[in-house]
């Protein structure tokens, strides 16, 4: 959804509807009896499929190569295929005990809100309105049928998680596997290789010793007896409190997490932990298998413009450096980038198709030659220079660039077919009627 005028699937759905509600042969008439354009078009262990749902995902459906040259039989024996795979996975749901928390559920969907409103550039108030006179719907309603798509998401994300796991496959699996597929893989289009050098703006020691002071004199007033809600609405403003998180083990930040494992529930730190937004006080609210529910007093550092002038200077020196000869960029971005996704591989971002690159970093890439480096600029905190290494139109990927990318694409197929096999297994576990 790239465009407010762009809800392929919605439109879809209510176009259905329309036609059932406005077609003369749905309406009653003095001669004739109503036909109904809705039906059942399979049951799957109690769950039924309806024709609108059907037709939602074989519209979908269409973009996908060769599909369009299957008979209309053949789509949609292909597509209810694929729905009732879906439904004989969540039925693993109450069977293996899977449960969503209503916490992370909603966060996720004000992080969708949140998101789609930014890339149309605008407000999410902005957004609602564009909602309310383009599909016809309320931001309430738009949010219950996001809360019941990313609820089904995060269930058969926690299915997979259960019974596939993580595979790692092996060097020889990953040649084997480009070696027996590599013409199916698909190109990239229009690509560009580049690296950066990262170096964020670090508040001096002064000014985080002082905010740090502000969290231990927090925690004491807790361990006095003050309560946690008064404190958060009465504290400055560079101060925050989220009143619950839904941490997923292994996403959050390692200091964050390693400090909650430490603690009972509702109990809070007994020191304040740094992370890269902050200083944090942070209570534990719950623990379950797979995640931890906290909250957190957050007390901002913001740098003096005497630490960004700092970084600046240091980026801007190292720059000069690498145009001299006197090291290279990658080996720079080893030793002094803090981009923990590139300094480790000189700085590389890897081949990526321009379409998919953060915007930010491509409208600096975009501007620069090949061998080029970009003048520093602030992003995100950091000030950043970015080096143009090579562009093509078409490339195939190979082992020696993109093994990482294939690597997952291994792991990727590897899990597909051995959750395709469970699928087949757990069919014969439940009820199925076809109606097609």
């Amino acid at each position: 959804m790239e465009r407010f005028s762009k809800f392929p699937s919605m439109f879809y759905v209510l176009f259905i509807l329309l036609v059932c509600a406005s077609s003369p042969f749905a309406a009653n008439s003095a001669k004739s009896e109503p036909i109904l354009v809705e039906s059942i078009v399979a049951v799957v262990d109690g769950k039924v499929i309806l024709r609108s749902d059907l037709m939602m995902l074989l519209y979908q459906y269409q973009a996908t190569p060769g599909f369009l040259q299957l008979s209309e039989r053949e789509q949609m024996t292909r597509v209810l295929d694929k729905i009732i795979e879906e439904k004989v996975l969540l039925s693993r749901v109450s069977r293996d005990s899977i449960t969503v928390d209503e916490v992370e559920l909603s966060q996720r969907v004000d992080t969708h809100v949140r998101g789609l409103a930014a890339r149309q550039g605008t407000s999410v108030a902005a957004l609602e309105k564009a909602i309310k006179n383009q599909l016809g719907i309320s931001m309430a309603q738009y949010r219950e049928k996001l809360m019941e798509r990313f609820k089904d998401e995060m269930l058969l994300s926690r299915i997979r998680q259960k019974h596939i796991g993580i595979i790692n496959p092996t060097r020889k699996e990953v040649e084997e596997f480009y070696s027996a597929y590599r013409d199916s893989i698909p190109r990239q289009y229009d690509c560009l290789l580049f690296s950066t050098i990262s170096i964020p703006i670090e508040p001096g020691k002064q000014i985080s010793d002082s905010v740090k002071n502000i969290a231990i004199a927090i925690i004491d007033s807790l361990d006095r007896g003050m309560h946690w809600a008064s404190l958060a609405k009465n504290n400055s403003p560079d101060f925050s409190s989220d009143t619950s998180t839904y941490l997923r083990r292994g996403s959050g930040d390692p200091d964050y997490e390693r400090a909650v494992m430490k603690l009972s529930i509702g109990e809070w730190t007994d020191q304040p932990v740094l992370t890269k937004e902050g200083w944090n006080v942070i209570r534990l609210l719950g623990k379950k298998d797979d995640g931890l529910k906290t909250a957190r007093m957050l007390l901002r550092i913001n740098p003096s413009q005497a630490d960004s002038l700092n970084a600046l200077r240091k980026l801007d020196s190292l720059r000069n450096e690498i145009e001299e000869g006197k090291i290279s960029f990658s080996r720079a971005a080893v030793i002094f980038s803090k981009d923990r996704e590139t300094s480790y591989k000189g700085g590389s971002f890897g081949w990526q198709e321009r379409k998919n690159i953060e915007p930010a970093y491509s409208r600096i890439v975009s501007s620069l030659n090949t061998g080029e480096i970009s003048k520093p600029e602030i992003i995100d905190g950091s000030y950043r220079i970015f080096r143009m290494d090579s562009e093509a139109q078409i490339r195939e990927y190979n082992l020696e660039e993109d093994y990482t990318i294939l690597e997952n694409i291994t792991s990727s197929y590897m899990s597909n077919k051995k959750l395709q096999s469970l699928i087949d297994q757990w069919k014969n576990e439940v009820y199925i009627d076809v109606r097609l």
